[in-house]
C-alpha cells in the first residue's frame, strides 16, 4: 500500500498548502460527505500499471477511507495529517503524520483549498455526463510548488531529482448541486532519470451519505521525514 499512498492517494487527496488565488473562479460548493471510485494508470519505462479503488470522504473531519478492488477492508485511512496504511506482508497497520511545513501538495480532499491552489482555471463549457449536466474546467498548477512536494513524497525526505513537465486537472461540476462529480488528475515527470506519467480518475457520488471513518485501534503515528 505504500506505493498507493505515494501516488494515487497523494493525487486524489488534495491540497493543504497556502492559497494561491486562481481556483476561486470556479463556481463550486464543498460537500460534507461522499462516496467515490478511483482508477489510476501509471506509465513508466514502457510499462503500464493500473489499479482501481473505492472509498468514502468526510470533509467535516478532513478524512477518507480507501479500499482497493478485490479487498474487503480499507487499505488506507487518512484523518487530518495522519495516514494509516495496511501492510499486507506483515498483517499490521503502519502510520505516519505528515509534516505541517512546506507544500504538503495533493494530500487531502479539501476541495475549496484545491481550487484556490490552481494558478490557472479555464472554463471549457457545459458537458453532459451520465449522472448530471455539468460545467467542465481545466486547472493547471505551479510546477515549482508541485515539484517540491513530489521530491518529499517520492524520496521520503531524501534528496531526489524531479523534473516536472505537467500538473493539471480536469473537473466536472454539477450545474445543480455545484459539487464536483468527476476529476481527472495528470502528472508527467522525470524522477531519478525515469519518465513517469500518472493519470487518476475519480468519480464522486452519494453526497451526504452516512460516513464513519475511524483510526485503527492501538496504532501510533510517527512524523514523516
Amino acid at each position: 500500500m505504500k506505493g498507493f499512498a505515494a501516488t494515487s492517494m497523494a493525487l486524489l487527496l488534495l491540497a493543504l498548502s497556502p492559497a494561491c488565488g486562481g481556483g476561486s473562479d470556479i463556481d463550486i460548493k464543498d460537500f460534507d460527505t461522499a462516496r467515490f471510485t478511483l482508477s489510476q494508470t501509471v506509465t513508466s519505462g514502457g510499462d503500464e500499471t493500473q489499479l482501481v479503488a473505492e472509498g468514502v470522504i468526510d470533509n467535516r473531519q478532513q478524512a477518507l477511507s480507501v479500499t482497493l478492488e478485490g479487498e474487503t477492508s480499507p487499505g488506507t485511512i487518512a484523518i487530518g495529517p495522519t495516514v494509516y496504511e495496511y501492510n499486507e506482508t506483515d498483517q499490521l497497520w503502519d502510520a505516519y503524520t505528515e509534516s505541517g511545513s512546506g507544500p504538503v501538495g495533493f494530500g487531502r480532499p479539501y476541495w475549496p483549498q484545491f481550487w484556490r491552489d490552481a494558478v490557472q482555471v479555464q472554463n471549457l463549457g457545459g458537458e453532459s455526463l451520465p449522472t448530471a449536466e455539468t460545467t467542465h474546467y481545466l486547472l493547471t498548477f505551479n510546477l515549482e510548488d508541485v515539484t517540491e512536494w513530489l521530491q518529499l513524497a517520492e524520496a521520503g525526505g531524501e534528496e531526489v531529482v524531479v523534473d516536472l513537465v505537467r500538473a493539471e486537472a480536469e473537473v466536472w461540476v454539477d450545474d445543480g448541486s455545484r459539487y464536483a462529480v468527476q476529476l481527472i488528475f495528470r502528472l508527467e515527470l522525470t524522477i531519478a532519470g525515469q519518465t513517469k506519467k500518472i493519470e487518476v480518475t475519480s468519480v464522486f457520488s452519494d453526497f451526504g451519505t452516512e460516513v464513519e471513518i475511524k483510526a485503527p485501534e492501538g496504532v501510533t503515528a510517527t512524523p514523516s521525514p
